[in-house]
């Protein structure tokens, strides 16, 4: 009998509106998986930190407290699959489960949901992918089922690359994805893109700015999602010192998506 293969998790309550330093300090303790959770009416955040062994959960207990508890990898997945998330008329997505049960009207794409990978449910996503997608996961893939030749798609938590890889072999029967763990910080472009999407908390994306800026061709488009409604006079000032034009702001809820040119 196999044995369950667990991971671990370490969590604690933190202020609201210290998300992006929590996440660096995450970052600098070489922990590339966590949640933020808000509950109603808190001015708290659940933190939830996921590592591989039980040592390195509890050096980070031991050095800011909190707690620690062993996870299930069957936690990661739904017991029940959601329904498929229609992204206006263009695309669905689609759990893996449910792959074949009706033929869909539009282009579909097959997710799983796990550890790292979203499916397209949360508003930052969907605002990319109502146009069409790039990045990452769902988006990259979005972007060559919609006909893109040519698409670098990275992250900064190599499980979420992992994943990527077996998704595109899920849709697809050949690679054509250049998937890479990469610090969108550190980047170094050596090539122009024509579309570039970075779907980030909107301190990553100001920090990153330059880096992220710098990765657009000439003409190119640059759309920008992981900003809050009291973020974006800050996002936009940033990009505007990069040499961008903002060309279009949509909404869905609290989130905004930002649509830039060079």
């Amino acid at each position: 009998m196999n044995k369950r293969s667990k991971s671990w998790a370490w969590r604690r309550w933190i202020l609201r509106g210290r998300e992006e330093q929590w996440m660096g300090r995450l970052q600098d303790a070489d922990c590339l998986s966590w949640a933020f959770t808000e509950r109603p009416g808190r001015v708290r955040v659940l933190l939830e930190a996921y590592l591989e062994t039980r040592a390195a959960a509890v050096a980070i207990n031991q050095q800011w407290g909190g707690r620690v508890r062993a996870v299930d990898s069957r936690e990661w997945i739904k017991t029940h699959p959601s329904p498929p998330t229609r992204i206006g008329r263009r695309l669905e997505i689609v759990h893996e489960k449910m792959r074949g049960r009706k033929k869909a009207p539009v282009p579909q794409l097959y997710i799983p949901h796990g550890l790292a990978f979203g499916s397209g449910e949360h508003a930052t996503t969907y605002l990319l992918l109502r146009d069409l997608g790039t990045g990452s996961g769902v988006l990259a893939l979005a972007a060559r089922l919609f006909g893109a030749s040519k698409i670098v798609a990275t992250d900064f938590d190599p499980e979420a690359v992992r994943t990527a890889r077996q998704n595109e072999a899920l849709n697809f029967s050949r690679p054509l994805v250049r998937w890479q763990r990469a610090d969108v910080k550190k980047l170094r472009p050596a090539v122009k893109y024509d579309l570039v999407l970075a779907n980030l908390f909107s301190g990553i994306l100001c920090e990153a700015a330059p880096q992220i800026a710098g990765c657009v061709a000439p003409g190119g488009r640059l759309w920008l999602s992981g900003i809050l409604d009291s973020q974006q006079d800050e996002v936009s000032e940033t990009y505007r010192a990069e040499g961008l034009q903002l060309i279009r702001a949509c909404r869905r809820g609290k989130w905004i998506m930002q649509q830039w040119t060079l």
